[in-house]
């Protein structure tokens, strides 16, 4: 009986200290925090990666064996981007407008984003305007892109969602906000690149996600134009960031200056925006700058235009990829390049809205 009694408790014991499925899944998802292992460019058998510090290696898994589809493990973003010339950003440097609220949405929007967010942020990074330290810069840029790559995304979905189920066409809202989250996505890995995101860095990027994702749908699905006033304040208070970051890197004296005026551009920053090869750090800053200011503008022009009106950035979508055709095509002939020729058809498409 007391054997019996003894083998009972013991299984009792087992089974109290067994993990359970929920701390389970916890453990799960609190590995996918920690930093994983950058791959190792030996062990990838990759040809035809563009850039000459392995970024696009990673594209891929280390593996040895060829692709499923018997194609290149190589790799080039899709996704056209704008390519800035130095004489739009100064442009743009010299002027930063920003929008005055007049319906109680935006006025709602205006509150929400510059005096809620805004200041909240300043305070939690540390962040001074007149004279940030590196480290603020670091963290506050690292949230700043992996939210402001969210609403995009959101966007696009909600209504390419809507276009099903209405089955009605979108006219082509869906591009220039998909165009916009990869832009933002791009950012992120271009600091990432330059930053280290510690395990508390990255748990704020998994919470802030997860609130963004849900307040954000729920904003588009009810009042769209919300959203879109609600972004374009976001990226009101991005460009003067990135304007202040600019200025404090030429600043002699100051902090950025010391610690930021020295670093290069990273490969995968020089390969997206077209830039030279000896460009600096701060020339990295100005083009997500001319970036911000280019969403700001976007996404204020939607918050005034009804949900069934044609977007009238298409046409600027397919010059920019006419502009990236060009420069590729120059580039092969004066010499090797390492950008895969888009075809000219692509570019000289008559635009379609859908």
């Amino acid at each position: 009986m007391l054997s019996s009694l003894r083998s009972r408790t013991l299984r009792g014991l087992s089974r109290a200290f067994r993990p359970s499925a929920f701390l389970r899944a916890t453990t799960m998802r609190m590995s996918t925090i920690a930093p994983k292992p950058k791959a190792d460019p030996e062990k990838c058998e990759v040809t035809g990666e563009i850039g000459n510090d392995g970024d696009f290696k990673q594209h891929f898994r280390m593996s040895k064996q060829e692709h499923p589809l018997k194609v290149k493990k190589a790799w080039q973003n899709p996704m056209q981007n704008h390519v800035w010339s130095k004489a739009e950003i100064e442009e743009r440097m010299n002027d930063l407008p920003t929008h005055t609220p007049e319906t109680l949405t935006d006025k709602a929007m205006h509150f929400l984003v510059k005096t809620v967010l805004y200041r909240t942020f300043n305070l939690i990074t540390g962040f001074d305007r007149t004279n940030p330290t590196a480290k603020s810069c670091e963290w506050r840029l690292i949230i700043l892109e992996s939210v402001a790559g969210v609403p995009g995304m959101v966007a696009a979905g909600m209504r390419h969602f809507r276009s099903l189920r209405t089955l009605r066409r979108d006219y082509g809202w869906i591009h220039t906000l998909l165009e916009e989250a990869e832009n933002e996505r791009m950012h992120l890995l271009v600091c990432l690149k330059m930053f280290d995101a510690g395990p508390l860095t990255r748990l704020a990027v998994v919470a802030s996600q997860y609130t963004m994702v849900g307040f954000l749908g729920l904003t588009y699905l009810l009042h769209p134009k919300a959203l879109h006033r609600f972004v374009g304040y976001l990226e009101e208070t991005a460009s003067q960031t990135y304007f202040d970051l600019v200025t404090a890197v030429n600043t002699p004296g100051t902090n950025l200056n010391r610690d930021w005026a020295h670093l290069k551009a990273p490969q995968i920053a020089i390969d997206y925006w077209r830039m030279d090869k000896d460009s600096m750090w701060s020339d990295v800053l100005m083009n997500l700058f001319a970036d911000e200011t280019n969403h700001r503008d976007v996404n204020h022009t939607f918050a005034t235009m009804k949900n069934d009106d044609p977007n009238p950035y298409v046409h600027k979508h397919l010059e920019d990829a006419a502009k990236a055709w060009q420069m590729t095509s120059k580039q092969q002939s004066t010499g090797p390049s390492t950008y895969t020729k888009v075809p000219s058809k692509a570019a000289a498409a008559k635009p379609s809205v859908s």
